[in-house]
């Protein structure tokens, strides 16, 4: 590992002042749980680090104006536990389950949301919940900020928009209204440190018995974590049925584009879709319209 310089700005604006001046040299550390193992490996030589631990007010969680802003230095325990992910408060279920399915509690107590999404992993945990909720990434550099939607934040693995002299500083998203449901189902070659082999999240409303909002995205069968629209399409306006049931999964399999690696085929990350897309339908359909029919 190459030697590097590490300060500890004291408030943002000393942070956003030392990428402006330091650029592609230098890394943001928060949880450093990706960052470690990049410079470890050679991938990444900073000449500088920017600590994010004192700028305490980039961690957070609040509503204001109907919208949930969560901080980019809010951990995933904090959002797993209720700081952010809250399921009493309103707090969207399926963002709160994601985060909590991130590696080991140790890793999730120094992760942050925002390391999460700037790192652009397609089997980043959190990107499927936050891509159902439509959410907002806010972006800053010095003297400037830009809103963009997370849909267009990744443009690959590893790869995204931000440019080096910006950062991270919020996640917003509008909050789910009473009655909504959603989910969040992940598979991986065990129960805990596992990297996805497939994701897959759920934001679903209902008009009685046909549901007329839905919203699902994958992770880890794609170049970057995807929205399922065709899914979408299909599902919403059409009567219960274990046929749309099975329909909503084997599209979802059919749509993606995974790779095969030493976590699992191809084949086998489509055939994984489907089921766990099929099996978040379901369950939206039975919460939402009381569908009592087959299981798939």
């Amino acid at each position: 590992m190459r030697d590097f310089d590490l300060i500890r700005p004291a408030n943002l604006g000393e942070c956003l002042d030392a990428l402006a001046e330091y650029g592609e040299h230098a890394s943001l550390l928060a949880g450093g749980t990706d960052l470690h193992v990049l410079m470890a490996t050679g991938l990444k030589t900073p000449r500088l680090i920017i600590d994010l631990s004192p700028l305490t007010e980039l961690r957070y969680s609040r509503e204001e104006d109907g919208r949930c802003l969560i901080g980019a230095t809010a951990t995933h325990a904090d959002l797993a536990s209720g700081f952010g992910g809250a399921d009493s408060s309103g707090w969207p279920r399926c963002l709160a389950l994601a985060a909590g399915s991130v590696g080991s509690p140790q890793i999730r107590n120094v992760g942050t949301l925002g390391g999460n999404i700037a790192n652009a992993s397609p089997s980043g945990d959190t990107y499927p919940p936050l891509l159902a909720l439509d959410a907002v990434v806010l972006i800053a550099a010095s003297g400037r900020e830009r809103e963009l939607a997370l849909a267009e934040f990744a443009t690959g693995p590893g790869e995204t928009v931000i440019g080096p002299d910006e950062m991270i500083t919020r996640v917003h998203f509008a909050r789910p209204p009473e009655g909504v449901y959603t989910d969040f189902v992940k598979v991986g070659l065990r129960n805990a440190l596992a990297i996805s082999v497939a994701s897959a999240a759920i934001v679903a409303q209902a008009d009685g018995n046909v549901i007329t909002d839905l919203r699902i995205a994958c992770g880890a069968v794609a170049p970057r974590a995807i929205r399922m629209h065709e899914v979408e399409e299909l599902v919403a306006g059409r009567e219960p049925s274990l046929d749309l049931v099975r329909d909503a999964g084997r599209r979802a399999g059919e749509i993606c584009c995974p790779i095969s690696d030493i976590r699992g085929t191809a084949e086998y990350r489509r055939h994984v879709t489907g089921i766990i897309v099929s099996r978040l339908v379901e369950g939206a359909l039975r919460s939402l319209t009381g569908y009592t029919g087959e299981m798939a």
